[in-house]
């Protein structure tokens, strides 16, 4: 009977360890999953608030003289949104975060009529962190040859950092993470 008992500390002292690994790596997975998964859902609700919006205020993107750079009017509303669909988490300039609003305006031939705000090629940035991944030259390829539209792109750069800390040494810390949102913006429209 004490043979049993010395045998059965032995086994936990030896497979303890590797079960508390397994449940700390099961649980930072978890908590970057669920970063990941707010990340995704908070893009989506901001491209579907800005797609009510015009980020032009009625004018038209393709006189000269309009930029298109309202940002209090249409950007930073829509940046807002993400936050309020973000939270408890929250983008950190310091940390490299970002999110980038691009507006699109494709004529029915597939030719890309404008990139708003016309200040910023690379699209709106928060922070200044980051740039868009979306070119100009693949939203005219994925959008051509069908009626014109216009087209809000919302991309997220977000950094999430390790909350046990157990695997920095395997993981890194922060583990970096993007998510991107398209919305149809009909206020964009080249033929509106």
């Amino acid at each position: 009977m004490r043979r049993r008992i010395g045998q059965s500390l032995v086994e936990l002292a030896i497979l303890l360890p590797v079960l508390l690994i397994m449940v700390g790596g099961l649980a930072e997975l978890g908590f970057a999953l669920a970063a990941y998964m707010s990340l995704q859902d908070a893009a989506r609700e901001a491209a579907r608030f800005g797609a009510d919006g015009d980020p032009c205020g009625g004018q038209d993107p393709e006189l000269p003289d309009v930029t298109c750079t309202d940002v209090s009017g249409f950007y930073e509303p829509v940046a807002r949104r993400f936050d309020q669909a973000f939270a408890p988490y929250r983008l950190v300039n310091t940390a490299g975060d970002d999110i980038i609003i691009s507006v699109f305006g494709v004529r029915e031939s597939g030719a890309l009529a404008w990139r708003l705000p016309k200040d910023h090629p690379s699209g709106w940035s928060r922070f200044g962190n980051q740039v868009s991944r979306v070119s100009n030259a693949y939203i005219a390829a994925v959008m051509g040859h069908s009626p014109s539209k216009g087209i809000l792109v919302v991309e997220v750069h977000y950094r999430h950092f390790h909350r046990l800390g157990l695997f920095r040494s395997i993981l890194p810390d922060p583990i970096p993470m993007y998510a991107i949102a398209w919305m149809p913006l009909p206020s964009a429209d080249p033929l509106r």
